[in-house]
């Protein structure tokens, strides 16, 4: 069987993380607060115990990174442009 203290903070780790989610589905829709950091908390706590929200949190590392490429590569297709406009005279 498992100590007192053990079963309470698990308990109180998946709570945190189900009000965290909620929070982070709100932030989301509402203009209040930032979804996305919530939403990350909530994950990374829930985590320990649910084999979904790992799945979601490698899901979303993974299209983070994806993001994170087209980000940069936007970013040097835009100062390519600039570096021809600064070269040609124009």
């Amino acid at each position: 069987m498992t100590e007192p203290s053990t079963a309470r903070g698990r308990w109180v780790r998946q709570a945190t993380g189900w009000l965290l989610l909620v929070a982070g589905v709100a932030g989301c829709v509402l203009p209040v607060a930032p979804g996305i950091p919530f939403l990350l908390a909530g994950l990374a706590l829930l985590a320990k115990d649910y084999a979904w929200a790992r799945r979601a949190i490698r899901k979303m590392k993974r299209w983070l990174v994806q993001a994170r490429k087209k980000i940069r590569a936007r970013r040097e297709r835009k100062m390519a442009k600039e570096r021809e406009k600064t070269v040609s005279g124009v």
